[in-house]
């Protein structure tokens, strides 16, 4: 579980982000809506975290907001992550939280290209404290995103996603998820603002 492509992959995104944020579209008021997105996502990757878990399907639901530059975005996402067999350890269920930010612009009529970067931390919690030594662990977790969004009706999106996650275990685990789903536009109420603002 190398942790050498976590400093190219950040500095490609942040060679992406200058030209994302000064050649973005009409930036909305901030707060003045909120995007809910149900998703499901599948683990990409194989390295030495598969040696010992088969990373099942997950599913993810995020809120996401225009902010003063880019949008804020909470990301919440809960994965089965089931033991290889013979393996000496117990499988879990992964919960995945974090705060996040996305800059993008659009690309064609009703299709936008969003980039994000999340962090925040993830339980996990083992099926059997007897096989893992422990019952839940909490570890520390960055993850950057490609997302593509076409709004194929009124305030409905198709949402499909790359996304990159890497934790910070004293074997540092990287998984890569593809994440398709829908989302739905909501106009925030006045007071809402007043509260973010």
């Amino acid at each position: 579980m190398r942790a050498s492509s976590f400093p190219l992959l950040a500095t490609a995104a942040l060679c992406l982000l200058a030209p994302l944020t000064t050649r973005a579209e009409n930036p909305a008021q901030p707060f003045d809506r909120l995007d809910v997105g149900l998703y499901g996502a599948a683990n990409a990757n194989r390295n030495q975290f598969h040696s010992y878990w088969d990373a099942g399907y997950a599913g993810a639901v995020d809120f996401v907001t225009p902010f003063y530059v880019g949008r804020a975005s909470l990301l919440v996402r809960v994965g089965t992550n089931d033991a290889i067999p013979n393996a000496a350890t117990a499988g879990f269920t992964s919960v995945f939280g974090a705060l996040g930010w996305r800059v993008g612009r659009s690309l064609v009529e009703d299709v936008r290209a969003d980039i994000g970067l999340h962090v925040g931390f993830t339980e996990w919690i083992f099926d059997s404290e007897a096989k893992s030594a422990v019952r839940y662990e909490l570890e520390l977790v960055t993850e950057a995103s490609v997302r593509a969004d076409y709004e194929f009706a009124a305030r409905w999106h198709a949402i499909a996603e790359a996304s990159y996650q890497f934790t910070f275990t004293y074997h540092r685990i990287e998984m890569v998820y593809v994440s398709f789903g829908l989302a739905r536009s909501f106009g925030a109420p006045g007071w809402v603002r007043g509260v973010f603002q």
